[in-house]
């Protein structure tokens, strides 16, 4: 591996390249606003590389948290989506925590395990929702673990992700 320079010294140099070697003969402001958006995503890259297995190994652990208490909020529900969850919860919700750090392939494997779960578990509760009853009552509490969940990494995926005024797009 290349350790001088390293991974942000690339990425850096790249950012670099595009500003002092190919803006200056630009001559279409399409291209500058390409050129500008490559740059903007090139250092979202350099402030998520350092964080991104950390916060891969935090939301793991979450997942699973959040995935045995939303099958512990519908303790009492009854039907198939319910029964879903709770198997979600008895497998995937067991895992054990991760420790950092770890291999990244098995990091982003059960990473994508766990998201998913959180997905199809969203969408069992919808009809459970539907249903009312005491039973969307536990549903509604249910989605709100998974929200709580949810709402943190967003909004740390938007801090990370945000490049000084933001990310250019194309009008």
């Amino acid at each position: 591996m290349n350790t001088q320079p390293g991974p942000d010294g690339l990425l850096e140099g790249v950012i670099i390249g595009l500003e002092q070697e190919v803006l200056p003969f630009v001559s279409s402001e399409k291209a500058c606003a390409t050129v500008a958006m490559m740059q903007s995503i090139l250092q979202a890259v350099r402030q998520m590389v350092p964080v991104y297995e950390t916060y891969l190994i935090d939301e793991h652990n979450s997942m699973t948290a959040t995935l045995r208490s939303t099958a512990a909020a519908l303790h009492d529900v009854t039907g198939d989506e319910a029964d879903r969850i709770r198997e979600r919860a008895g497998g995937l919700g067991q895992l054990a925590d991760l420790p950092a750090p770890i291999d990244r392939a098995a990091l982003i494997d059960a990473h994508t395990r766990l998201g998913r779960a959180l997905e199809a578990s969203i969408l069992d509760l919808d009809p459970i929702q539907r249903a009312g009853g005491g039973s969307a009552a536990a549903a509604d509490q249910a989605l709100a673990t998974i929200r709580a969940h949810l709402a943190p990494r967003v909004a740390r995926d938007v801090e990370v992700m945000s490049v000084s005024a933001g990310m250019i797009g194309r009008g």
